[in-house]
């Protein structure tokens, strides 16, 4: 009996204490800190409370549990386990230490960070670096200065084209006495000291503000600007704008020159951005046209339904589908790599053997051999004589000019290739329409004789 009840009162014992440890359990805290700069407090601090908990734990081990509790057997070790992991569960002081927000300290983080962006950005070349570290050590000018050398530099450039107004006036180079009486000057030297107080003011307007195009540059480069491209370019294409704003600058209007100049450096570091993004140039106004194409197809297609016509396309943009064919097939284009391996399924290569290159495509197709430049220089005489046969020589040589059969060393110089219809008019002395009726009328006469007139009909057209 006396066995039973030392175990069921053990089990009793075990199931209080696992209930009092569901209810009194210590809370996890998080100790994932969202702070920047922040650190413990010193030992000292967290040595006071620890040193009393485990003075209070010690006392509370000396008193014997297992008497009072029956089936309760008493384990130094875990109570001193139990102790230490409340002990680190508590919160402790901390100290928070401010981040400084000062001018000189955010522009010292600022130029940290974009140094190891330069750093990381595989576009940005190494003279880069070092023009920005050049260009911070430039200080900026006030508002009061900024309108100071606006205006003398306003008063140079007007002076300039003075003299440029009056040397187109009299068909010379004025006098001195003539541009200073035109500018109001006393004398000459003060004409030049005004000119090269201008010019100064204007370099000094401008180094002080070569922070604006680092910034916009740091914009492309934030948003990923690719290994294609280089940030270099932008930069020089972006100081060339703020020097054109510099000289258009007018400080009377009553704007800031940063408000002026931004407009000018964004358009132009744009403007390079989009040359540098293919390899054959396209002009500026097509990548306009293709982006208004493209927004205007998604917007056709959530109204329609279905995929918009080339002219409703071209409607919507207004522009003509000649034009829409156009901006399509500049933006489509392809570029390829001459040493790329190009692979033919008709002929399987071995393994040792080398894979043909786009240069040797390109190769076979431009070099000719003596046979083939032979053969081609037969089919040019035929062919003359053969018009000489059906057409006057007048008609004969136009048709020559005009589609570059005739001899270089018989064309002026400068002249080689297939002519325009001006330049024929030009050379023979007659007028633009004249030669083209005459030319029309005589392939008209070699209808006949022509398998491809469709073709040459197409080309006139």
């Amino acid at each position: 009996v006396f066995d039973e009840y030392v175990v069921t009162s053990s089990l009793t014992a075990k199931n209080e204490q696992q209930t009092a440890a569901a209810h009194h359990t210590v809370p996890d805290i998080d100790s994932e800190i969202l702070f920047e700069g922040i650190s413990a407090a010193d030992q000292q601090d967290s040595e006071a409370p620890s040193s009393e908990i485990s003075a209070v734990i010690d006392t509370a081990s000396k008193v014997n549990r297992s008497s009072t509790m029956p089936g309760f057997i008493k384990d130094a070790s875990l109570d001193l386990y139990i102790g230490n992991e409340a002990l680190r569960r508590l919160p402790t002081r901390r100290r928070v230490s401010r981040m400084v927000r000062s001018k000189a300290a955010k522009l010292k983080r600022r130029q940290t960070n974009s140094e190891a962006m330069y750093r990381k950005a595989a576009s940005v070349p190494d003279s880069l670096c070092d023009y920005a570290h050049e260009i911070h050590a430039i200080s900026r000018v006030t508002p009061k200065e900024e309108k100071e050398l606006g205006t003398k530099t306003q008063e140079a450039i007007r002076l300039k084209q003075m003299y440029d107004d009056l040397q187109g006036k009299y068909g010379r180079e004025p006098t001195d006495e003539e541009w200073c009486a035109a500018a109001g000057k006393i004398n000459t030297e003060a004409l030049r000291e005004a000119i090269q107080d201008g010019m100064e003011a204007k370099n000094q307007l401008v180094a002080s503000n070569l922070r604006m195009v680092q910034r916009v540059v740091n914009l492309y480069i934030r948003n990923g600007l690719g290994s294609e491209y280089n940030a270099g370019d932008l930069m020089q294409d972006g100081t060339m704008a703020l020097i054109r704003a510099a000289e258009k600058y007018e400080p009377e209007r009553g704007f800031r020159f940063s408000t002026y100049a931004m407009y000018w450096i964004r358009s132009a570091v744009k403007r390079s951005q989009t040359t540098q993004s293919r390899i054959v140039n396209v002009p500026q106004r097509i990548h306009e046209t293709y982006k208004r194409v493209t927004k205007a197809d998604v917007k056709l297609k959530k109204e329609l339904g279905r995929e918009p016509t080339k002219q409703e396309l071209a409607t919507a943009c207004d522009i003509s589908v000649a034009q829409l064919d156009k901006c399509r097939k500049a933006m489509q284009q392809a570029t390829f790599s001459l040493d790329a391996e190009v692979q033919n399924g008709n002929k399987p290569n071995n393994i040792q053997s080398r894979k043909d290159t786009m240069y040797d495509i390109v190769q076979y197709k431009v070099d000719e051999t003596e046979y083939e430049k032979t053969q081609r220089l037969l089919m040019k005489e035929h062919l003359i004589s053969t018009l000489r046969r059906y057409l006057s020589p007048h008609e004969v040589d136009l048709l020559l000019l005009r589609y570059g059969l005739m001899d270089e060393r018989a064309l002026p110089k400068g002249m080689s290739g297939p002519l325009t219809i001006a330049e024929v008019s030009k050379l023979v002395g007659l007028k633009p329409d004249k030669v083209r009726r005459i030319i029309i009328n005589s392939q008209k006469q070699l209808r006949h004789l022509m398998k491809e007139w469709e073709g040459f009909e197409a080309e006139l057209a």
